[in-house]
């Protein structure tokens, strides 16, 4: 065989290669020049595709629902804002209707024939003019997420056309399948597979004057789940529907506000890395851009009010509530100067707009199998200035029902960011039932504080759960009082529904205006112009009883975080420890009592099985209020400048701790601590459904 032939045919062709190299030439400068008369413009790329007008003129191509996207030089390097949401999910995916997945800033960069897609840092400032300032950016990075060849061009090469599909359809936006943090597993949830992207598909676009909407069943496939719920139909492919939205950078007079510790704002964090301060924070609360008609006026109307829609989901029967609920506010919005500063509109019925757009700021009504709790009201902003460009407030019909999540009431380890407001409501309501208390009050409301709650989730206030120390034992339960000022200071706290205890007449449920926490809070953040006086000047009230505050970050709700025992839930008046005992007296009648009232109503065991329940949680939860005072350490946050401070850390005084350790001793560690009632012991049956129990 000759092992040589292959070899010389090789070097022969090599050798021709060397001592010609015009050989090609004049072919590859043909083919060149017939590449160049072939060059596809944007026009001719998207002659049959549907176009849809807008802040980023965006096409769809018909045949494979491919998304492209037009971006114009003059969007080339410019800021814009980022924004997802869940238009429709699944619980066990944490990934439920209204949900808010990401908020940011993004630009667009052209490299080549590519345009990059880039998240932009916001979290650090330096003062301007500084030679400091020539160092921003040092050991700080930028995302870059996505790059996207460009597609076509226009004659004066001044527009791109990408294909965004890619984009569209995987986690490079925002991450679809949630981190589970550490000890957050719950066993009842899917461990998600991967996203599929034959599956998954663009549902629609959605272009307006300011803002391209992009909406996007992601579905999610061979997910190893345990879940067994019956709100998906097969756990190995799961749907979750995103809303994704690029927005204009605002440009206007808004004025920006810094964060202080002793008011509860949601914030966007920045910190000045030209501050030689040992909290070096710029940290920007979250508002809405209010701006006076008449600036000199003590009181003015805003040029722009803030507007909410209440959803025609809502049942027709609560819609007065909600908006006595949220139009109460304005009563916070005098202490700015702001007179009608919220107003409020009913969508109609053939609105040609949905509530996922988010132009609209909407109170939204679902009712879904197993939600994981019965109002939240979350709103997003632009992190470059903290002001809040739109809001949703989610409500769950199951808040008003008596369906009861029994392993639910009993888990003390709620997460702090989230919101429960609407669950504690349903248990007060639960319980006042429980004692067969019929009064159309409750329902009213609990409506009107759970849209005062929430609606303050959205105007950027956080938890208060210093809140519920407004008042004595005895003015909580006087109408003549808490009908002006409400039952606590703040609407943000989580109290206990405040129902009269043995011996006593029965005043008001609930808050149903702002307190005296909430109308500070407003004055601080949306005061306009406010000079640095008048910042020190409102901030100085800190100390004040009413203006009490502590937030997620330091609650007692569970054993072993916080330290302050007045930062607690399901507590309520300056004397906890005696509102609790009271509270447990209730408890033991009502388990007394609990047969005899529920004998002509019940219509299933498993009323008297979920009031058991109920009534065993109220006992529950006053014991942890009092048990927090034992070695308890009382925080306060004012600034060591000012000439009424407090000591950041104090004991809990110890005659209350005693009178703590007494309580428990009585209804905790005594032989009589937790009277059974045998006769409703016989009654607490759950319905069988099919194997069910």
């Amino acid at each position: 065989m000759n092992f040589l032939k292959p070899f010389s045919n090789k070097a022969l062709l090599i050798t021709l290669l060397l001592l010609n190299p015009y050989l090609f030439t004049e072919e590859e400068s043909s083919d060149s020049e017939e590449e160049e008369e072939k060059e596809v413009y944007i026009e001719e790329i998207v002659e049959e595709f549907e176009r849809v007008k807008g802040f980023f003129v965006s096409f769809r191509d018909p045949k494979t629902n491919d998304i492209y996207l037009k971006i114009k030089k003059d969007q080339l390097d410019k800021e814009f804002i980022y924004f997802s949401h869940v238009i429709n999910g699944v619980v066990a995916a944490r990934r439920i209707k209204g949900n808010y997945l990401d908020n940011g800033v993004f630009k667009i960069e052209k490299n080549t024939e590519n345009l990059r897609f880039i998240r932009v840092l916001t979290n650090y400032a330096f003062d301007e003019g500084t030679p400091l300032a020539k160092s921003s950016g040092t050991n700080i990075s930028d995302s870059t997420f996505k790059v996207l060849p460009i597609k076509g061009k226009n004659e004066d090469e001044d527009e791109f056309l990408v294909d965004i599909t890619s984009l569209l359809l995987s986690e490079d936006l925002t991450l679809i399948k949630p981190i589970t943090s550490e000890g957050d597993y719950d066993p009842s949830s899917c461990k998600l597979g991967q996203l599929s992207p034959t599956k998954s598909r663009v549902l629609g676009v959605f272009n307006y004057k300011k803002n391209t909407d992009f909406e996007v069943e992601h579905v999610i496939e061979n997910a190893p789940c345990r879940y067994e719920g019956e709100d998906v139909a097969d756990p190995r492919n799961i749907s979750i529907q995103v809303r994704y939205s690029f927005i204009e950078m605002p440009d206007n007079n808004f004025e920006p506000r810094i964060e202080d510790q002793s008011i509860g704002y949601f914030s966007d964090r920045v910190t000045n890395l030209s501050s030689k301060d040992v909290t070096p924070y710029m940290d920007l609360i979250g508002k809405w851009d209010l701006q006076k008609k008449d600036p000199d006026k003590e009181l003015s109307e805003p040029i722009k009010p803030i507007l909410f829609w209440i959803e025609n989901t809502t049942p027709i029967e609560l819609r007065d509530f909600i908006k006595q609920g949220v139009l109460a506010w304005n009563i916070a919005f005098e202490e700015a100067g702001f007179k009608d500063a919220i107003q409020v509109k009913v969508q109609p019925d053939d609105a040609s707009w949905d509530a996922g757009d988010i132009r609209y700021n909407v109170l939204r009504w679902t009712s879904s199998p197993n939600p994981p709790f019965g109002g939240y009201g979350p709103s997003f902003t632009n992190p470059r200035t903290g002001e809040i460009i739109g809001a949703d407030i989610m409500l769950e019909w199951v808040y008003l029902t008596n369906r009861l999540n029994v392993d639910g009431i009993f888990n003390g380890s709620q997460t702090g960011n989230e919101c429960f407001s609407a669950s504690m409501l349903q248990e007060g309501m639960m319980f006042a039932d429980s004692l067969n208390i019929n009064d159309p009050k409750i329902i009213e409301q609990s409506i009107i504080r759970l849209t005062l709650h929430e609606v303050g989730h959205t105007l950027g206030l956080n938890h208060n759960f210093k809140g519920s120390f407004l008042h004595n034992n005895e003015d909580v339960h006087k109408p003549e009082i808490t009908s002006k000022i409400g039952v606590t200071s703040s609407v943000m706290e989580y109290p206990a529904i405040n129902l009269a205890p043995l011996g006593y007449d029965q005043g008001d449920y609930y808050d149903v205006v702002p307190g005296p926490y909430d109308k500070w809070a407003i004055k601080f953040g949306y005061t306009p112009n406010l000079t640095e006086e008048e910042r020190r000047s409102i901030l100085s009230e800190s100390n004040k009883p009413e203006h009490m505050f502590a937030n997620d970050s330091e609650d007692m709700r569970s054993a072993g975080y916080g330290i302050d025992p007045r930062a607690m839930i399901n507590d309520l008046t300056n004397d906890p420890i005696t509102y609790s005992a009271q509270r447990i007296e209730l408890v033991n009648h009502a388990q007394k009592e609990l047969p005899d009232k529920f004998a002509n109503k019940a219509e299933s065991w498993e009323e008297y099985r979920n009031a058991h329940k109920i009534i065993l949680r109220e006992h529950q939860r006053a014991l942890e209020v009092v048990s927090r005072y034992i070695g308890g350490v009382y925080v306060e946050r004012s600034n060591p400048q000012d000439p009424n401070r407090k000591e950041p850390y104090t004991p809990t005084p110890s005659e209350e701790q005693r009178r703590a350790m007494s309580v428990l001793s009585k209804h905790a560690f005594s032989s009589e601590a937790f009277p059974i009632n045998a006769s409703l012991l016989s009654k607490v049956q759950l319905e069988r459904r099919m194997f069910d129990l």
